[in-house]
């Protein structure tokens, strides 16, 4: 049990340390760009507008900077990691059904409750769909390559730290580190929440089933925040589409915990149905 609690605050440490390193990048980075508008003399209006138009690619840069220094720190430790390539051969393959199940049964549920209404704008905005879809997948996405880095560097597989607590260890500190990076202009901290632990729980007991974790990114996640406006960082400013009602934590739950029944019990259901049926 020592070895097990002594892992968890290793792994803690490092991942608290990966998520600093990415918040202190990001106000440095906004830092920098406000500065040289300031320094050109524009308007506070125009500073604004060019950080928000940019955010995300100051948060995704923030990111992938983040992810390279913990790199090289494993790597100066003479610890041995797999190139990302390497990561994504041998845990990328094609979802579970269930994974696709729940992931489009989570956006059908969230839209049909939602009420979403066509808003006959925003269709010119190709790249900023294209920037929030790529922008939604890549900073729930890379969160999976540091933990992968992790489980191989910090314990063996007979050393896990239980699922329940490494899984709310990390979620803390990611929905920590986003709200220190992103105002919550557009009130989706629950939203964020509601969907990286559904990522986290998707990923299997040591977080390697990448391939259901990239299906519910590409079906839920980065196409509800590009055509549907539930984009923490641009909202619906750019989105053709439009959520009226955004739906409080009790329902988040809800979903949650309907999809959490199905992906753990399907199996016995089916098994139970069928021998009713004998």
């Amino acid at each position: 049990m020592t070895m097990l609690n002594g892992n968890l605050i290793k792994n803690i440490k490092h991942y608290g340390f990966y998520q600093l390193m990415y918040v202190i990048m990001a106000v440095l980075l906004t830092s920098i760009g406000a500065f040289f508008h300031f320094l050109l003399d524009h308007e506070i209006s125009i500073v604004e507008s060019w950080l928000h138009n940019n955010h995300w690619e100051i948060l995704i840069i923030s990111k992938l900077f983040s992810l390279f220094l913990i790199n090289r720190w494993f790597k100066v430790q003479l610890y041995q990691l797999k190139s990302i390539r390497e990561l994504v051969k041998e845990l990328v393959r094609w979802p579970e059904p269930r994974a696709i199940v729940v992931a489009v049964f989570m956006g059908a549920s969230y839209l049909s409750l939602g009420k979403v209404h066509y808003t006959g704008q925003n269709l010119g905005y190709w790249y900023h769909h294209f920037m929030s879809f790529v922008g939604l997948f890549l900073y729930f996405g890379i969160e999976f390559i540091v933990i992968a880095y992790l489980n191989d560097v910090l314990y063996q597989k007979d050393q896990q730290p239980s699922k329940f607590w490494i899984g709310l260890s990390y979620t803390l500190l990611f929905v920590g580190a986003f709200r220190l990076s992103v105002p919550n202009y557009y009130d989706l901290l629950g939203y964020v929440v509601f969907c990286y632990s559904a990522l986290i729980f998707l990923s299997g007991n040591s977080f390697r089933i990448w391939s259901n974790v990239v299906c519910v990114l590409l079906l839920f996640v980065a196409p509800m925040g590009s055509f549907f406006g539930m984009d923490p960082v641009w909202g619906d400013d750019f989105s053709p589409f439009k959520i009226e009602n955004k739906l409080n934590l009790s329902f988040l739950a809800v979903i949650w915990m309907v999809s959490f029944a199905y992906y753990k019990y399907r199996d016995n259901f089916i098994n139970s149905a069928r021998k009713l049926l004998r």
